[in-house]
């Protein structure tokens, strides 16, 4: 392992074998990341230090020796707390890098709480992370680890395997503003427009999209954006040109709400 310094680092990979998997390794003193969420599954072992986590409302410790998971699409926030710079190894998961690892496929992995202190799944989530993490590894060796650490999160909760979904259905009116601003992140449109789809007032749709996606309408349309230009960036377009394609005025409005989101800045995270 590496040595801790005072100052924060992040670091990203991404193993050539397997698609659908981005690896982070982080060291953060007194850092604090707004509510957002990812499109992967989230796991994530704590080394050293503590946060909070705050997930629908609810905040949870996380210590060292402990693991985070999250669903896609959930919603969270999350801050170092403590004298102790947080290290964590994270994963970035796609839902279908583990569908095969189900015993059928009409099913979702579920977690009944967002922190763990299993110990046979923190050393599961470490384990699968030195190995995605390793250019030595094969892809055997890489499967192997994530396998197990999805029968880690099935000995931990018997039925984590569940075909109810992650979440309850939401209504079609909300869904139908949701895919409105997925297909539509980089214009100018507003709360009018996305409340006029949904047939409510301004008012009840903004309660409604919160209490349906767990993130507010311009959040939503924010995170979109920096999910998209963390595609580009990878595909090695200009941090400029990428900027105004996702719907940002300039390089600087993007590299904000990157930093806010991601942790590290658009250059940094597209040299990694």
């Amino acid at each position: 392992m590496s040595e801790i310094t005072t100052a924060d680092s992040v670091r990203f990979h991404r193993p050539r074998s397997i698609s659908g998997v981005e690896l982070v390794s982080v060291c953060y003193r007194n850092r604090s990341f707004p509510e957002h969420s990812h499109a992967e599954y989230v796991f994530g072992a704590v080394m050293t230090g503590a946060e909070t986590l705050t997930v629908a409302g609810r905040a949870h410790r996380v210590d060292a020796g402990s693991v985070l998971r999250l669903h896609p699409d959930e919603a969270h926030a999350n801050a170092t707390i403590g004298p102790d710079a947080l290290r964590y190894h994270v994963l970035y998961l796609r839902e279908d890098v583990l569908r095969p690892y189900a015993d059928r496929d009409s099913v979702v992995l579920c977690f009944p709480t967002s922190v763990s202190g299993d110990a046979t799944l923190f050393q599961a989530v470490c384990v699968a992370h030195a190995s995605l993490s390793s250019n030595a590894a094969g892809r055997l060796e890489q499967e192997s680890a994530l396998g197990a650490l999805v029968q880690a999160c099935i000995s931990e909760t018997p039925g984590a395997w569940s075909t109810t979904g992650l979440s309850p259905a939401r209504p079609n009116r909300i869904e139908d503003a949701k895919a409105y601003i997925n297909a539509n992140y980089a214009e100018g449109f507003g709360l009018q427009e996305l409340a006029r789809l949904t047939g409510l007032s301004i008012f009840h749709f903004t309660r409604c999209f919160k209490k349906a996606v767990g993130l507010s309408p311009l959040a939503y349309r924010n995170q979109r954006r920096v999910h998209e230009a963390r595609a580009r960036l990878l595909d090695g377009q200009p941090i400029s040109q990428v900027a105004l394609d996702v719907g940002y005025a300039d390089q600087s409005h993007l590299t904000r709400q990157f930093q806010r989101i991601v942790g590290s800045s658009p250059r940094r995270y597209a040299q990694q």
